[in-house]
């Protein structure tokens, strides 16, 4: 495997298993209560039931899908690489300052309307990601949000990019 396969599996696999952020992704109301047990616990939370896709596969994508977003409403993060720019004093591409896109999607009617969810969820991301080394694969240099101006009819969409220096 690519060191920048092992990378993004690291990557993915620490948000998809982040507690806080499944609760802010997943729970309609009050999602940090204790009352409603962990995401991660859910019979469906890794595997479809029924005919019912996996909570994971709906609430966390690996590229910027979003044509589905509009069967039902949710939350959704899609966690992709975006640039790749080798590092202007040392012209090597074994060394660049890597891009990592995270889009946040909320549904208005559902989660913005009565609590700003996407800024909970961006900020706990944040919390995750701004200012680390992560992953092995250096110490997080800076931090982009946009907003996502053509969103899925209905939601609300930014753009996190975190960009890592030195990545191999």
């Amino acid at each position: 495997m690519s060191m920048m396969v092992e990378h993004m599996t690291t990557v993915f696999r620490t948000i998809m298993n982040d507690t806080e952020l499944n609760r802010l992704l997943y729970y309609k109301d009050d999602p940090l209560s204790s009352s409603l047990p962990d995401v991660q616990t859910l019979e469906n939370y890794y595997d479809p039931v029924d005919d019912s896709p996996s909570i994971l596969s709906s609430i966390i994508k690996r590229a910027p899908k979003t044509d589905d977003l509009t069967d039902q409403p949710i939350c959704r993060l899609c966690v992709y690489l975006g640039n790749g720019i080798p590092k202007p004093s040392i012209q090597s591409v074994m060394l660049l300052d890597q891009d990592l896109m995270i889009d946040v999607y909320t549904h208005i009617n559902t989660y913005e309307e009565t609590e700003f969810r996407n800024l909970k969820i961006t900020d706990r991301i944040c919390d995750m990601l701004f200012n680390q080394n992560f992953a092995g694969i250096g110490k997080n240099i800076k931090y982009t949000r946009l907003l996502i101006s053509n969103a899925p009819e209905g939601y609300l969409g930014y753009k996190l990019i975190f960009t890592f220096g030195a990545m191999k």
